[in-house]
């Protein structure tokens, strides 16, 4: 009896297939999942995405500034009424340590005061922190630190100061009647400024804002912007790969 296989047909052909054989088995996709550098990628991504939108967002409002320094060259607080039964009004120190500051943006600072009253004289001044209280050591005054009544800090004394004219200690100073505009230029430095009747007597009433020329303000908002559209969209691609790559997607 013959015990080959027959003719035809092949060893092992037809015979079924062991657990072990994965013909027929979907492919796997190569790259999936989350790893520790698509991780950090991730996160690096939502970092820069948050540091944009502060860019752009700061960009947007030094371009809003920019629109209202065209008016008159100043960015300028609201026009405000301030009143002192002492001598003087002071404003608070004015620190002026950053060079780049001072050097790249900012301009002159401008104050313009008028006196209710009509007829009535005005004087106003800037000079250093420390010499204008000791100018005003002793003496009734107000210090100016906002708008509105909360924003006044009274100061108690029974000194009268010597009129301000004959003081010495100002690095710029005008004084008249109607409106008076104190324009310097910013220095590094401790600063402050007073508004005071030219002959140092007690009590007054003006109305008063503050300005700044800010010449390098609208090329700073330019390159805000565009550093926030960089950091946009290199965020965008430090998000978008790492998620692409661990869904598995080709």
């Amino acid at each position: 009896m013959a015990t080959g296989t027959p003719h035809g047909i092949t060893a092992g052909a037809g015979a079924p297939r062991g657990p072990d054989d994965s013909a027929g088995s979907a492919p796997q996709q190569p790259g999936g999942g989350w790893t520790a550098g698509r991780v950090i990628s991730l996160v690096i991504g939502s970092v820069l995405a948050l540091i944009s939108l502060g860019l752009l967002g700061g960009g947007g409002t030094l371009m809003w500034a920019g629109q209202a320094l065209r008016q008159d060259g100043y960015v300028t607080t609201g026009t405000a009424t301030y009143s002192t039964t002492g001598y003087a009004l002071a404003s608070e120190r004015m620190d002026l340590g950053w060079g780049w500051l001072l050097t790249g943006l900012v301009g002159d600072i401008r104050l313009r005061v008028t006196a209710t009253g009509a007829g009535r004289p005005v004087f106003v001044a800037v000079g250093p922190a420390d010499r204008v209280s000791a100018y005003l050591s002793g003496t009734a005054y107000t210090t100016v630190a906002g708008t509105g009544a909360d924003g006044l800090v009274s100061h108690g004394g029974t000194a009268r100061p010597a009129p301000p004219r004959a003081a010495g200690i100002w690095v710029a100073q005008v004084a008249g009647t109607g409106t008076q505009t104190l324009r310097w230029t910013a220095e590094r430095g401790h600063w402050m400024a007073v508004v005071m009747n030219p002959g140092g007597s007690a009590g007054l009433t003006v109305r008063a804002d503050a300005g700044v020329s800010a010449p390098w303000l609208f090329r700073l908002a330019i390159e805000l912007i565009v550093g926030g559209i960089l950091a946009a969209a290199l965020s965008a691609a430090l998000i978008a790969v790492p998620v692409r790559l661990a869904s598995g997607a080709r």
